[in-house]
């Protein structure tokens, strides 16, 4: 049942605080997404990383030009909330972010005639609990195939080009000779500070050396013309896994490191596996 595997530890912040106070209670905490609560502090939506970077890149809303700290929450957040009852099942937890394309559900149960917030269920909560399990799936079994590609020396505009191309949220970031170093993620991107005040993407200082003479001492100059790379913003690939691994197996690296995805590799990149991959194995399961 949901209750046995759920985070009881919810954070919220309020629809009419500030998309700053929202995004420093992530980071301090290390979390994905908060529940919104209104007046009466009952909930009335989520707010995500994902929901906080893709408001603000828009291009034309008049609130953008607001500083961030006056932009309130309300403006950023999902409504509609979706939510599941703590006597449900983990694959009925699955089915529902699978179907509704979301990463987390607040956890609700009967009190009296109310619905009170007990907690929250997320995809690493799924797969944290699928990692106690003894299947004997296999990773090449389920895991997608199609793996895009980008070189470190890509733009990030290109890599975000390629995600939303391929409609991917990972990327794997290649070397010149085209071994894995590295991906890029939307959940990496998510608070990095890619441009500045005016929406201008950050560049990279480049060091150049000159001697006013042969033989002189080095002198240095420093220009600011190079876009940042894939090199600059990717998490170096520090694990991987195999093919013919378990998929419990992987789930268990995934909930210790703390990643929705795991490149595979016999030999050369053969697939990824995505938290998608393991929460329509969970589907599976009654």
């Amino acid at each position: 049942m949901i209750k046995q595997c759920m985070t009881t530890q919810v954070y919220a912040v309020s629809a009419d605080e500030p998309i700053s106070r929202a995004r420093n209670l992530m980071l301090k905490h290390d979390i994905g997404r908060l529940i919104v609560i209104g007046e009466e502090n009952n909930p009335v939506g989520i707010v995500t990383k994902k929901d906080i970077t893709k408001r603000l890149a828009q291009a034309e809303p008049t609130w953008r030009r607001r500083p961030i700290d006056n932009i309130p929450v309300s403006l950023v957040m999902t409504e509609n909330l979706l939510n599941i009852h703590q006597e449900a099942t983990a694959a009925q937890a699955a089915e529902i972010m699978l179907e509704n394309e979301i990463s987390g559900l607040p956890v609700i149960k009967k009190d009296n005639d109310d619905e009170k917030l007990v907690g929250i269920i997320t995809k690493h909560d799924l797969i944290r609990h699928y990692s106690t399990k003894e299947y004997i799936t296999k990773v090449k079994d389920v895991m997608d195939t199609y793996v895009v590609t980008v070189n470190i020396h890509h733009t990030i505009d290109h890599a975000l080009y390629e995600m939303n191309e391929n409609n991917v949220n990972v990327i794997v970031v290649l070397t010149e000779g085209n071994k894995p170093a590295g991906v890029i993620s939307r959940d990496n991107l998510a608070f990095t500070e890619l441009t500045d005040a005016d929406g201008n993407v950050y560049g990279r200082e480049v060091k150049m050396a000159r001697r006013d003479v042969a033989a002189g001492m080095k002198k240095y100059r420093y220009i600011r013309e190079m876009p940042l790379v894939a090199e600059d913003v990717m998490t170096p690939l520090n694990k991987t896994i195999s093919g013919n691994e378990r998929v419990v197996d992987a789930a268990k690296v995934m909930s210790t490191i703390g990643t929705k995805s795991l490149i595979v590799i016999d030999d050369e990149i053969v697939g990824i596996l995505r938290a998608d991959n393991i929460l329509n194995e969970i589907k599976k399961q009654t």
